[in-house]
């Protein structure tokens, strides 16, 4: 019988115990998923981040002056090679990256033709200027 009284404080206590480590887990999932703390700051840092143009070089073992056609002869290859099959379980996280590689060489490349273009426009204004 003198257990009885004992049992009711230890769950009285684990109850506000429980309730405070729930509450501040409610919280800490809030403080993420709203992007603010420590937790939301490392989320947006990983996927803010973006494959550098070396890096990308080096995945596809390619470059921007290959030309779009190697680049996704490259990829489709190593896609290929990365995916799964019934010998091979496949990597998706390579797969990731490869793509990723693919995306950020191909940016750059018609990042580079449109500053070609914005050159050329650019030349042939000053050529019509110079003939009036």
């Amino acid at each position: 019988m003198a257990f009885g009284p004992l049992a009711r404080v230890a769950v009285q206590v684990m109850m506000t115990v429980g309730g405070a480590v729930g509450r501040a887990a409610m919280e800490a999932y809030k403080e993420a998923a709203a992007g603010r703390g420590a937790a939301g700051a490392a989320a947006q840092r990983i996927a803010g981040r973006r494959m550098s143009l070396d890096e990308a070089r080096q995945v596809l073992d390619a470059d921007v002056l290959d030309g779009q056609s190697k680049i996704q002869e490259r990829f489709e290859l190593l896609h290929k090679l990365n995916g799964p099959t019934e010998e091979f379980a496949g990597s998706p996280y390579l797969q990731v990256k490869i793509a990723a590689a693919r995306s950020v060489l191909i940016d750059e490349i018609v990042k580079a033709s449109k500053e070609q273009q914005a050159k050329g426009d650019k030349g042939s204004e000053k050529g019509s200027d110079k003939s009036e």
